[in-house]
């Protein structure tokens, strides 16, 4: 798996994760290390960002967390759906207030 250069931007290195996520058959099992190597991050944080909601749970085969490549970028669709609908909702009691 092709991880983001270390020199490369925040910004430009979610970018990579989320083409690598993208080219994966959304049945695609991916496991925590791999999952650890898309974020450049280690498995610990990948076990802290399932806990804080980030990320989903994942499911128990053989004993080992796996993450199919659709349940990660469904529940990321689902959290900026909700986001956005959050930041509307804000938008338009401030816009009650607006003289």
């Amino acid at each position: 798996m092709r991880m983001a250069p270390d020199n490369m931007g925040e910004a430009e290195g979610s970018l990579g994760i989320v083409k690598e996520l993208g080219e994966l058959a959304r049945e695609a099992i991916i496991d925590k290390g791999a999952l650890a190597r898309m974020f450049n991050r280690c498995p610990t944080s990948i076990e802290r960002a399932v806990d804080r909601g980030e990320l989903p749970a994942p499911v128990k085969i053989m004993g080992k967390a796996r993450w199919t490549a659709g349940a990660i970028l469904d529940h990321i669709d689902a959290r900026l759906k909700h986001e956005t609908e959050k930041a509307a909702k804000e938008r338009e009691r401030l816009a009650r207030y607006d003289p």
